[in-house]
């Protein structure tokens, strides 16, 4: 870094900055998902609470 000029320094920073955005994009849709799942499922007859925890375990486990 001590070598670059303004413009490589820059560059370099913008493209940091749009990798972790994607990356939190990433994140916030497999967010959503999970919260989705959780409704869904908190919303269905025939899930308890033991079904419910056995579900999300698996889907950590995927890691969706």
């Amino acid at each position: 870094i001590k070598k670059m000029d303004r413009q490589e320094i820059e560059a370099f920073l913008a493209e940091i900055y749009h990798q972790g955005f994607q990356d939190g994009v990433v994140a916030g849709d497999s967010t959503d998902f999970k919260i989705k799942l959780a409704e869904v499922l908190n919303n269905t007859k025939g899930i308890g609470p033991k079904l419910f925890e056995r579900i999300m375990a698996t889907v950590k486990e995927l890691g969706l």
